[in-house]
């Protein structure tokens, strides 16, 4: 029998309250410890989820989405989770912890969200920032919240955790429970409830009906007492900035593929799609398969434009077995456009709609990729080179002459040359004038000068001189006399682009009009040349005037020039904030020419300065720079580092140190100065770069194999043709084994769609 309180006990009720719970608590943890622990979350007994520290809790326990994986981190695996930014609801939200925290009161909280906005994760990290020495209670259903309400077993200082709280609240025993908590957030003890809910189970929850059974009387009246927290489905502003800032491969990730600042949806969503569509391959998802990785490999390869229905439509047959085309219904195209329409976790679909240029509503019969899926597709797919179905549908339903000539140009990258030929001409004949360069550079190559300068004088006559120029510097790596000729010609249309050209080939007066005239016009690269005259006669105010115009279009020249003139002056504080502002959008060269004048000076603590601010640089750009075939910046950068080293002791620790930044250029640099000593860490190295797309490293991995298995290599050497690395390491290894015949055809004529070598073609000309 429980022993007589105290008498001046009688009447504390609080004091009664803390009997009984006191009580259930030890029958609860006196069956606790006489029976076995059920499956599931440590702490639970039964059915019952009791509190335990937060510190015992992992944030997938409670719910957080997995994120995207960094993808240059290739040790990461399991459950991922980003740096956080803080955003303004998660200042909201701190402040009302910290109040609970230091008050009596208990406080119900509810963050109101779409679905992958972030609600779980905002909520997690407020709770460990502010209550990080409390219990957390995750009853998992309205029943194990009876039942946890029921036993008191919240005590002070708990958090009751109510994720997806429509689940608990809106279903079977939701009445009940919300009842229970309306009670148990009446007594005067420190308490904080935490739900999430979507606002569409909140309005469902919390309006009142009309003409009609009310079904939700007590969790609307526990709602109508929450404090509600907004969380916004878009970054924005000032948390824009900030997460561009972060070094973290996900969020970077995100930063990329979501231009409409939904990142917390493509961090969760972006997984969930991934694996939605590598699992399609049932009887009737395959088709909807075989539409998405049609959009994917048309997104990569440079159709920039929304897709066409008739596009899809005629590349899907070449992604699917002689099978699954048999077998194809009627309606196969609507099954598979319904899959590919499908919005998964309700936040993304891989084809979305795309709004009118002007007005409201989607344009019909067009679609676009989902970012997320485009980049998954440049990491998976980068070796794969489409079927003969995909390259027919965009020679035919491209949307514009613009992806025509991206198309073609990605065909030609990859040792398609009658295939871009045939693309180019598409291109050029719907108007698109840099197709007309392309094609009269490939004519070059293929030693049809004659032809080639016949039709560049044809479009020279429509006043675009590219096509003559083109072919001009085209003549000049072969030692052709002709250059000047046709620089000349070119000339005569006045475009600003070949009266630099002109200057080139020319001297004194008429090289200086002839770039006057270009600057004033805008040509971008005219005023380092002409900056370059006014210094030979001493007019220095206009030679850095010059200089910083050129440097404003982007002309590398021009912005080298500046940082060495800087540093010439010994201003070398304001030679450095130039060239790191250079370095913002290009690959560290300038920065990395005054790591090299330092070293030269014998000032080798700010040559390694320097250099290794390079490196960093560049890694900042981790993902963008596996697109850069190879930079300047971070070679000069690495030549620096390792010429700066005593001995071959000092080598290994800098390379060490290069291998463990995420930049693919970095490891495929230390990789290549690792090749004689280590060869085996250089081949890990360009492995981890490969992986990444980067083209030197597919190629010097071709490179390495040819001395243990020429088949192996031959294999290596196509992936890297089919990834954009073009036929010539192919046609040199064909060359290495006596195949001079093959080498040389395939340099002429390229390979076909399916790999092999082809056979003479002609040019269709106008």
């Amino acid at each position: 029998m429980e022993p007589l309180p105290d008498e001046r006990h009688l009447f504390d009720l609080d004091h009664w309250r803390r009997r009984r719970r006191d009580a259930a608590a030890e029958r609860i943890n006196g069956s606790a410890r006489r029976s076995v622990r059920s499956e599931g979350e440590p702490g639970s007994v039964g059915s019952l989820d009791l509190p335990r520290p937060l510190a015992g809790w992992q944030p997938e326990r409670l719910g957080v989405h997995a994120a995207i994986a960094d993808p240059l981190r290739t040790t990461a695996t399991g459950f991922v989770l980003p740096e956080y930014i803080v955003r303004r609801h998660d200042h909201e939200l701190r402040d009302l912890l910290t109040d609970a925290a230091s008050g009596k009161a208990p406080v119900l909280l509810v963050l109101s969200g779409y679905s992958c906005t972030g609600k779980t994760r905002t909520a997690y990290e407020a709770v460990a920032a502010c209550l990080a020495d409390w219990g957390l209670a995750y009853p998992k259903d309205a029943d194990s919240l009876c039942r946890l309400l029921a036993a008191e077993a919240l005590g002070p200082r708990t958090v009751l955790w109510l994720n997806e709280a429509q689940e608990l609240l809106g279903g079977h025993g939701g009445e009940a429970a919300a009842a229970a908590l309306r009670r148990r957030l009446e007594q005067p003890e420190p308490l904080v409830a935490i739900a999430t809910l979507w606002p569409g189970h909140q309005r469902e929850l919390t309006d009142r009906p009309t003409g009609k059974q009310d079904h939700h009387p007590q969790a609307r009246a526990l709602l109508a007492a929450a404090r509600v927290i907004t969380v916004p489905a878009v970054f924005d502003g000032s948390a824009l900035g900030r997460l561009h800032e972060a070094d973290d491969g996900s969020l970077a990730v995100a930063a990329r593929t979501a231009p409409d600042g939904s990142i917390t949806q493509t961090l969760a969503g972006g997984p969930a799609l991934v694996q939605w569509y590598e699992q399609a391959d049932g009887a009737q998802d395959c088709y909807g398969k075989a539409v998405v990785t049609a959009a994917m490999d048309a997104r990569r390869l440079g159709h920039t434009s929304p897709l066409p229905r008739t596009l899809l439509e005629g590349a899907a047959s070449g992604y699917l077995t002689d099978a699954q085309r048999a077998a194809a219904p009627p309606d196969w195209f609507e099954t598979a456009l319904a899959f590919a329409r499908t919005r998964v976790k309700d936040v993304v679909t891989a084809l979305g709609d795309v709004a009118h240029d002007h007005g409201m509503g989607a344009r019909p019969g067009v679609w676009r990729l989902a970012d997320y899926l485009d980049h998954y597709a440049r990491t998976t797919r980068r070796e794969y080179f489409p079927p003969a179905s995909f390259w027919h549908a965009v020679e035919h339903h491209a949307a514009t002459a613009a992806d025509l000539y991206e198309l073609a140009r990605s065909a030609e990258g990859r040792g398609r040359l009658r295939l871009a030929a045939a693309l180019l001409r598409r291109a050029a004949d719907a108007g698109h004038d840099p197709a007309w360069e392309a094609i009269v550079t490939m004519m070059a190559y293929r030693n049809l000068t004659e032809e080639a300068e016949i039709l560049a004088r044809s479009v020279l006559r429509s006043g675009n001189p590219e096509p003559m120029l083109a072919l001009a510097w085209t003549l000049s790596e072969f030692g052709d006399d002709g250059t000047e000729r046709l620089v000349r010609e070119a000339a005569t249309t006045g475009w600003a682009s070949a009266l630099t050209a002109l200057a080139m080939v020319s001297h004194g007066p008429e090289a200086e009009a002839a770039l006057t005239k270009a600057v004033a016009l805008g040509d971008p690269e005219a005023p380092f040349q002409l900056a370059e005259l006014r210094r030979n006669v001493g007019d220095f105010a206009e030679y850095e005037r010059l200089l910083w115009l050129g440097a404003s279009a982007g002309d590398r020249d021009a912005k080298g020039e500046l940082v060495k003139l800087k540093c010439r002056a010994d201003e070398w504080d304001e030679a450095e904030c130039l060239a790191r502002r250079f370095a913002e959008h290009g690959d560290g060269f300038e920065l990395a020419t005054m790591a090299i004048d330092r070293s030269l000076d014998g000032d080798q603590a700010e040559a390694e300065r320097l250099a290794w601010t390079v490196v960093e640089l560049a890694d900042r750009d981790a993902l963008g720079a596996a697109k850069r075939p190879w930079p300047g910046g971070t070679f000069a950068a690495v030549i620096v580092l390792l010429g700066l080293c005593s001995d071959d002791d000092g080598v290994d620790p800098v390379l060490h140190r290069l291998a463990k930044f995420r930049n693919p250029q970095t490891w495929a640099v230390a990789a290549r100065f690792q090749e004689a000593r280590h060869p085996d860490r250089a081949e890990a190295l360009y492995r981890r770069a490969a992986e990444q797309g980067h083209l030197f490293a597919l190629e010097r991995l071709a490179m390495m194999e040819r001395h243990r298995n020429v088949a192996n290599a031959e294999r290596t050497h196509r992936a890297t043709a089919d990834a954009g690395g073009g036929v010539r390491s192919l046609a040199d290894l064909w060359d290495a084994e006596g195949r001079h015949e093959e080498a040389e055809q395939a340099r002429r004529y390229g390979l076909e769609n399916d790999g092999s070598i082809a056979g003479p073609w002609p040019f269709q000309l106008p």
